[in-house]
């Protein structure tokens, strides 16, 4: 299945770590000879919202028809109750949501591909980066906030949801006199955060 992956994805696939990922993204920063202007996204529960009617639809397009029933028998009729304490629930159907633990479980996330965007992307699972180099902040501000309003439909057409309040912009450029600016970047009309000292992949 890795044919069927973008290259922007690098979770899970053969050849490529974190490491390779933030040497990439590094690098693509530092080759930026203008302003770069930076989404870090999350995410919300990412795998246990996938759609199973979705991803059985995206599998079809690209997948052999048994290869996809194959798959449908491992989400369909699956089953769940909560325990509290001497109480237990009713059983309930599960119509969201990839197995725990399940060794398919992240490459068929992968499969769960998001839309193309105008800025240069760097996924590696659920942890998601938008990146643009231009010339002037304001370009870089109407282009990203452009496409998060696109991933944002997009997502709510395929029962994802991105987190605003977990959602950071940061900006890397070599102007001192622009040293303190922040992106005036929104989602869903809400401004997001500026983090000077971004963390993906636990690498500040």
């Amino acid at each position: 299945m890795e044919d069927l992956l973008g290259v922007d994805q690098a979770c899970f696939c053969r050849g490529r770590s974190t490491r390779d990922h933030i040497t990439t993204l590094t690098t693509f920063i530092e080759n930026g000879f203008e302003k770069t202007g930076a989404v870090f996204q999350d995410l919300t529960a990412a795998h246990d919202t996938i759609w199973h009617t979705g991803l059985l639809y995206k599998l079809s397009k690209c997948l052999l028809l048994w290869r996809v029933q194959t798959v449908e028998l491992l989400l369909r009729n699956r089953r769940f109750r909560v325990h509290m304490g001497d109480d237990v629930s009713s059983w309930q159907r599960q119509a969201n949501g990839l197995p725990q633990g399940s060794v398919l479980a992240p490459t068929l996330f992968n499969l769960y591909n998001l839309p193309l965007t105008h800025s240069r992307r760097f996924i590696y699972g659920d942890d998601i980066l938008c990146d643009l180099q231009a010339e002037t902040f304001l370009e870089i501000e109407c282009t990203l906030t452009a496409d998060l309003d696109h991933l944002a439909k997009y997502c709510q057409l395929w029962h994802l949801k991105l987190s605003t309040s977990k959602t950071v912009t940061s900006v890397f450029h070599l102007h001192n006199n622009g040293a303190h600016s922040e992106l005036n970047v929104y989602m869903n009309s809400q401004r997001l955060k500026h983090d000077p000292y971004p963390v993906y992949l636990g690498v500040t």
